[in-house]
């Protein structure tokens, strides 16, 4: 069962169609070069979430969206 507090970026990006839901949630990240992503694959992606949020690249509303779609759509497999 996948979690997105628990999820790593890097599995987020690769296994759980995470660009899509970026593009679709959180447009400013994923609109940012992919090479941007590498320094945050070991890491969660609540916590990638939280870093792009003081960057400007996202709001609270759109990370809420974003952990909502998640857990609803991976989060019982």
């Amino acid at each position: 069962m996948a979690v997105f507090k628990d999820t790593l970026a890097k599995d987020f990006l690769d296994n759980y169609d995470g660009l899509e839901l970026m593009k679709q949630y959180t447009p400013k990240i994923a609109k940012l070069p992919s090479i941007t992503y590498k320094p945050y694959y070991k890491k969660p992606i609540s916590e990638v979430a939280q870093v792009a949020m003081k960057l400007g690249k996202a709001t609270q509303d759109e990370v809420d969206a974003l952990e909502k779609a998640f857990n609803e759509r991976f989060g019982d497999k």
